[in-house]
């Protein structure tokens, strides 16, 4: 009698600490579903060369501020050219603001494109500011934004990519074909076709089996004439 008892009670603990575990993890479960990061974009519509400006995002989720977000970047593209783009990284925020100021030091139109990375979401509303006296046609034309995710590759073993799109208004680009321009540490190209697994977002693997730092190009293109491309460079370690 005293085994059975023994048996009995060991066999309810067991099943006390399946609960318990079935709890914990239904708590995690519920931990990790999250609501939209949102990103407020402030940008001054005008202003003149040499003046600074403040340049600024609030980052939200909830109504609550994140000061701890991944990466906030600003991208700075003037009359369109993407290929002289600047980006400058703010780490530290304030109640959820993240301040950039900053001098244009050229007349022209400017789009202004914050990057935010947090809680596993990116997002990048962009807006547009005029510095000098800039006529109407001389306006640029917005294609849209590429957005690199981070990448972090080790030698012999597969590296994630993930890249996301948007069109001129700031909205996902979805139907895309979509790859990746990888030049390697000996000067020879590799290239990466990626899938899209939901609107604006693609990605794709590679494995590389060369240390040393890579510069990649993302391409995003339809038949309908929308390209954009953009730059960033990752280490495989």
């Amino acid at each position: 009698m005293k085994k059975l008892a023994v048996i009995l009670s060991a066999g309810l603990v067991l099943a006390a600490c399946g609960q318990t575990e079935e709890k914990h993890d239904h708590a995690k479960q519920e931990t990790a579903s999250v609501e939209p990061v949102k990103v407020d974009l402030s940008v001054p519509e005008k202003a003149q060369a040499g003046e600074e400006v403040k340049l600024t995002a609030k980052v939200t989720q909830e109504g609550k501020a994140i000061n701890d977000a991944d990466e906030v970047m600003f991208e700075i593209i003037k009359d369109g050219d993407k290929d002289k783009s600047v980006k400058k990284i703010v780490k530290e925020a304030e109640d959820g603001l993240y301040e950039l100021p900053y001098t244009f030091d050229k007349d022209g139109s400017y789009q202004v494109i914050s990057h935010v990375t947090a809680k596993n979401q990116h997002t990048m509303p962009d807006k547009t500011i005029m510095i000098g006296n800039v006529k109407h046609s001389e306006h640029a034309h917005h294609e849209g934004a590429i957005h690199v995710m981070p990448i972090k590759a080790v030698k012999g073993e597969p590296a994630d990519f993930m890249i996301h799109v948007k069109d001129e208004a700031g909205k996902t680009k979805a139907k895309l074909m979509t790859r990746l321009e990888v030049m390697m540490p000996d000067g020879k190209t590799k290239w990466v076709d990626l899938k899209e697994t939901k609107a604006g977002q693609y990605e794709g693997q590679e494995t590389f089996d060369q240390t040393g730092k890579y510069t990649v190009t993302a391409h995003a293109e339809n038949k309908q004439g929308f390209h954009v491309h953009t730059d960033a460079t990752f280490t495989v370690k």
